[in-house]
């Protein structure tokens, strides 16, 4: 059985697409979305809606309850000053934007998932098992803090999202992945990653597959919508930037 992994979306139709293109030349099983369908990108309607007609399961994110409940900023652990503003204007922007039958899809979806794939338990969740929206797993969390994390846990494995950067860590006989980000990867790459797992009875195979899509239509319509440049510019450099450093070498008003 192959089962993909999809997370942290954000609204980039294009990413998503190409994605759902190379899942079909895969001979994918099943799909799952680790959450955060919206936010930051310019199309979340079409997201929702795609994610809809797919049939994808989906959990919850930290930007999808954001928008789901119209709540006034994601919970994200933003830098003071430049990177909040742009937060709080994606935030805002995404919430006129979305129609009320897609904020009930995303207000109503689970924070959580546990599934059986072939002779391997899973747990889906967008952020941690102990704080489902919000708490970060990175590559570099100490492993003391793993522990804690995964201690009630009874899966073999957690896949969670939230970071953007795809990950595989082993604790305690337990492995945790992080599909990393189709919509807003922080790999430094302008690419839409997602994760495979290939599971044949109690073993299985993992695969990381990183996409090209059309990065220049997405900035393109992000600075026609109105939404800041900013999030143009994360898009086409695929990662977070000092942005003190770039306003300096690009000449550009909001």
């Amino acid at each position: 059985m192959k089962v993909a992994f999809i997370s942290d979306i954000h609204g980039n139709i294009e990413a998503l697409t190409a994605v759902l293109n190379d899942i079909k030349k895969q001979n994918i099983d099943k799909i799952y979305c680790l959450g955060d369908l919206v936010g930051y990108g310019p199309n979340p309607n079409e997201v929702v809606e795609l994610i809809k007609n797919n049939k994808i399961q989906s959990i919850m994110g930290n930007y999808d309850d954001a928008i789901g409940n119209e709540k006034d900023n994601c919970g994200c652990s933003y830098n003071p000053g430049k990177e909040t503003q742009v937060g709080d204007i994606s935030i805002n922007w995404t919430i006129k934007n979305t129609t009320e039958d897609n904020k009930n899809f995303l207000k109503n979806l689970p924070h959580k998932l546990s599934i059986k794939l072939e002779e391997v338990s899973i747990l889906l969740v967008h952020g941690s098992p102990l704080n489902s929206l919000l708490e970060y797993i990175k590559p570099d969390t100490d492993v003391k803090r793993l522990n804690t994390i995964i201690e009630k846990v009874k899966e073999n494995i957690v896949i969670n999202g939230h970071t953007h950067l795809s990950m595989i860590r082993n604790v305690n006989g337990k492995t945790i992945f992080n599909a990393g980000s189709v919509g807003r990867t922080k790999e430094g790459e302008a690419k839409a990653i997602y994760l495979v797992l290939n599971i044949e009875s109690n073993v299985y195979h993992h695969e990381f597959r990183k996409v090209d899509y059309n990065v220049k239509k997405t900035c393109e319509k992000i600075i026609e919508k109105g939404l800041p440049i900013e999030l143009a510019l994360f898009l086409a450099l695929g990662s977070s930037y000092d942005m003190g450093k770039i306003e300096k070498k690009i000449n550009f008003k909001l």
